[in-house]
């Protein structure tokens, strides 16, 4: 059996039923026992006529299904919706934990249980084994208002569908309660009960709600009650709770599945027969929201890890179908959305935040509740809040942000819908709260949903001035701990001093566009007069692998004309006019950055546009670019940066042998350089990206539109990441004989990254602790300590899906001065190197060196962005990855949040990679190191 616990019961109109606990099915070895019941549950519709019924209307669903609604003479209400899939017959009683008396907190959890030892119209069958033998499954969950069971299972037998409905009427109507089924059913129940109370976050969500709504209850639980409770029930108790809350008029029967309607409809009509009435005035919790914030701190003596946090508002009545939707929009722009408000805190401090509603009342027209839980280290508990109270201050979505909500509820609708058990919750909850019609006219609510309505529901049920607030701290707290850190958030709050916040790019001058050719616009608006401009054409995939072929095409597009102008004619346009650009390209990509005046906007733009798209590939030019390519990578110093780069991208265009390169462009012919272009070309995806001051020249916008729009289509865009990653599979050592005094010595580790943002920080500044800056670690060892080196350093690389750390260092082997020759600085800065990897992965860093490292980062990232023209270029970037334009801004505000813990994961998971050793030395150098080199494999 189950518990609907807060914030897991099923009342929601697009969420999961989640209901908490499972199991609890009861021993069938005792149904065979006969012991008198009391003549108070003896059935009365144990009849052979079948009861009168009506049919009421038909309700159009999504996905073209129909819900007929019929009535029976006795009050019960049946819902019936033919559909593919697994056929479920669910009952819901409207009945819960909230209509029991205080002494009587947990009878219906316990009731519950019951009801499976046993039936008048089973006789001495086994209600399990029953249901088993049709294949079906069977259980039943209790929460505050509710309490529900189902049989689910596909109809392999003519005769299910009546085993289905005959079975559950009788556990419903006929239930035998036999005294020794009972005693056995409280150990059952009471070991569940401490089960809830096994750590203290049940006793939380109980005080939020009884803060929230005024309830008297001495309950630990507010569901489950107290083993005192249960230990304490006699039958009589349960008979007459029985009785008065499980009769037909309170109950509705939902069938969803492969039925026929008529057929299923005179099968309910022939079982659930019962003509009872309750004799007594049913209990009804009264409901009191607050007028006034309430906060509990609660000092656990069970929980040893995060404190638990729970924030209850009052939420829409149960009839208020329009409210309820309209606030599940607002959590689905604070919780469900990819960008959705809150995931920036759950990142910043690692945990998940969730809201659920939950249905307290049978009664239609009073109110539900929200619960917001979180958990968290103890020393994070005030700053989450902070910033959870800021988010919920300000609950107010862009344009683009309202419509894909609607869009996106719809669609999860539709999705959830099509379950014969999500669909089966949805209508049984609606005609529960007397809203016949809300699934019908779910997606017709949403359309008609103004933004006005969001603001005021956002504003209504969250409000921050009636919240009850409950948090768990863990074992250890002290209240003095607790006061302090309240005291010192609540300052903070109100404290105006300080410095600026940072923002890397303000997005509020961004503007993104997508037009017809499936080019991506972005705008940013300037207060400077000089247009700084980018396009860029990209494959996702990579050619064939020829790495001259890339090198020559860029080396061509610099120096080559168009099909229209000479190179030269360009040239004299460009300095007549102050036009600068630069175009460039590589195995995969085509890209320009310019700038220019706005009065020269319209003949910039053309000139852009016909330098990527109009190149003039003559033979002569062709000629010329592979003389300059030969030329270049023949004067190559030999060095350890070649075969360590060969190593890392190996099987990739970045893989490129000096000597196969040069060997190569005898080779190539001008056909492939251009058949390299033109693949670019049409299977790239484009963006452009155009600072400028808009808002004071707004035709600068229509001559960009017009401009890109001349442009042939490219392909739509995808921020996938491309898979190219390979694992090194063993340690590999590479040696180049150089005539240099020093040996260069790479050390580097490859790893595959999935561009999460948070990961990327936690590389960066791992690398920077490591070997970033003039107080890093090998910086402080190798070089000051053990004298190894001017220059050491450690740096982090991507492409694609490949990550890469690099240890390097430049030692001396030879000293030219005094002739002493020091080969074993070699092994010293690779045992250094190796030292310090082990020691960065097994402790974590100081606080010291965490928020250093942080500082350096902020810092490299905002000077990186102080020109317009570097806002470009970062924009450029930022659109290709998932997280668009807000990239930077994400990655700025996630660095706080990134904690030693993190980095201790992050060096962990790069540094048990084998590593690839590339060194570079005299012959004499290398000879000295032979063996130790060969050991490391």
């Amino acid at each position: 059996m189950e518990i609907g616990k807060i914030g897991l019961n099923p009342e929601n109109i697009i969420g999961n039923y989640k209901p908490r606990f499972g199991n609890g099915q009861t021993d069938p070895t005792q149904s065979g026992k006969q012991i008198n019941e009391i003549q108070n549950v003896t059935p009365q519709y144990n009849v052979s006529k079948p009861i009168a019924y009506a049919h009421i209307e038909d309700i159009k669903l999504p996905n073209e299904l129909t819900a007929h609604y019929y009535k029976l003479a006795n009050g019960q209400r049946v819902v019936i919706v033919p559909k593919k899939g697994t056929t479920v017959v669910k009952t819901y009683v409207n009945t819960g934990s909230l209509n029991e008396p205080d002494n009587l907190r947990g009878i219906s959890h316990y009731i519950e249980h019951n009801l499976f030892n046993g039936s008048e119209s089973l006789g001495d069958k086994d209600f399990f084994e029953e249901v088993n033998r049709m294949g079906a499954f069977t259980n039943a969950s209790t929460s505050f208002s509710v309490t529900d069971y189902f049989i689910e299972s596909s109809l392999l037998d003519d005769n299910d569908l009546e085993n289905k409905i005959k079975l559950q009427a009788g556990m419903l109507q006929s239930p035998k309660f036999l005294e020794e089924k009972l005693a056995k059913e409280k150990k059952i129940v009471n070991s569940e009960i401490n089960m809830c109370l096994s750590d203290d976050s049940s006793r939380a969500e109980t005080l939020t709600l009884k803060n929230l709504f005024g309830i008297n209850s001495t309950s630990p639980d507010l569901v489950a009650g107290s083993t005192d409770n249960i230990d304490a029930l006699k039958r009589e108790d349960v008979v007459n709770y029985f009785n008065n809350n499980y009769y037909p008029a309170n109950m509705v029967t939902v069938i969803t599945g492969e039925v026929e309607p008529q057929n299923a409809i005179e099968l309910v009509s022939k079982y659930f027969n019962s003509t009872k009435m309750p004799s007594e005035t049913r209990h009804y919790e009264k409901l009191t929201p607050i007028e006034k914030s309430v906060r509990t701190d609660l000092i656990s003596d069970k929980t040893q890890g995060a404190a638990n946090i729970f924030m209850g508002f009052a939420g829409p009545k149960n009839n208020n179908i329009n409210d309820k939707i309209y606030l599940q929009a607002v959590d689905e722009l604070l919780f469900d959305l990819n960008n959705a408000k809150i995931r920036e805190i759950e990142k910043k401090y690692s945990t998940f935040i969730y809201s659920e509603p939950n249905r307290l009342s049978s009664k239609p027209q009073d109110e539900t509740a929200k619960v917001i839980h979180a958990s968290v280290p103890e020393n994070y508990v005030e700053p989450l809040l902070k910033d959870l109270y800021k988010v919920l201050q300000n609950v107010t979505p862009t344009e683009e942000e309202f419509e894909a909500i609607k869009n996106h509820m719809k669609k999860t609708n539709s999705i959830y819908t099509q379950s014969s058990f999500a669909l089966n919750n949805y209508l049984g909850y609606d005609f529960l709260n007397n809203t016949t019609h809300a699934t019908a006219d779910y997606a017709d609510i949403i359309d008609k949903m103004t933004y006005e309505d969001f603001i005021r529901t956002a504003k209504k049920y969250y409000d921050l001035d009636k919240v009850s607030l409950t948090v768990v701290h863990p074992t250890g707290t002290t209240e003095d701990e607790i006061k302090t850190n309240y005291k010192t958030a609540k300052a903070a709050q109100v404290a105006f001093g300080g410095a600026m916040k940072k923002v890397p790019i303000d997005v509020k001058r961004v503007k993104e566009y997508k037009l017809e050719n499936n080019f991506d616009v972005t705008l940013q608006d300037t207060d400077s007069d000089v247009i700084n401009y980018s396009v860029v054409i990209e494959k996702k995939n990579y050619p064939p692998k020829n790495a001259a072929i890339s090198f020559i095409l860029d080396d061509m597009l610099q120096n080559c004309g168009t099909i229209y102008r000479s190179n030269d004619e360009i040239d004299k346009i460009f300095d007549k006019n102050a036009i600068s650009a630069g175009i460039s390209a590589s195995s995969r990509s085509l890209s320009l950055f310019g700038d220019f005046q706005k009065d020269e906007a319209k003949q910039a733009l053309e000139l852009f546009k016909e330098k990527i798209t109009s190149p003039d590939f003559d033979e002569k030019t062709f000629k010329q670019a592979v003389q300059h390519c030969r030329d270049r990578y023949s004067t190559v110093e030999p060095s350890a940066g070649e075969p360590f780069i060969n190593a890392i991208y190996k099987n990739t265009p970045l893989e490129t042998p000096i000597k196969e390169l040069l060997e190569s462009l005898d080779n190539i012919t001008l056909e492939e350089v251009k058949q390299l272009y033109a693949d670019i070309i049409k299977n790239g995806q484009g963006h452009i990206v155009v600072t400028a001051p808009f808002s004071k020249n707004p035709e600068l916008q229509n001559e960009i539109f017009a401009n890109t729009a001349s442009y042939k289509s490219v392909q739509p865009k995808d921020t996938s990441i491309n898979k190219v990653y390979e694992p090194i599979e063993k340690t590999q050592v590479f040696t180049t004989e150089t005539k240099r005094n020093q040996a260069e010595i790479l050390q580097g580790y490859k790893f595959n990254i999935n561009g999460n943002i948070k990961d990327d920080l936690c590389l960066q500044i791992l690398t920077h602790i490591l070997g970033g800056s003039p107080s890093s670690r090998l910086f402080s060892d190798l070089r000051e300590k053990r004298h190894l080196a001017y220059s050491v350093n450690s740096r982090y690389s991507n492409i694609d899906d490949i990550g890469v750390i690099t240890l390097s260092i430049e030692t001396t082997t030879n000293n030219l001065e005094t002739g002493k020759k020091s080969y074993d600085n070699i092994k010293k800065s690779i045992d250094g190197f190796s030292e310090n990897i082990q020691k960065i992965k097994t402790e974590k860093v100081s606080d010291s060196e965490l928020e250093t490292a942080k500082k350096a980062l902020k810092t490299a990232i905002l000077s990186n962005l102080e020109m317009d023209a570097d806002q470009t270029e970062k924009l450029s970037l930022n659109v290709t990855t998932p997280y668009g334009i807000n990239y930077i801004n994400k990655k700025f505000d996630l660095i706080d949040s990134i904690t030693a813990d993190d980095i201790l994961n992050t060096a962990r998971y790069v540094f048990k990679n084998k590593p690839v050793y590339s060194i570079s030395g005299t012959k004499d150098a290398l000879d000295a190191n032979k063996e130790f080199l060969n050991n490391l494999v």
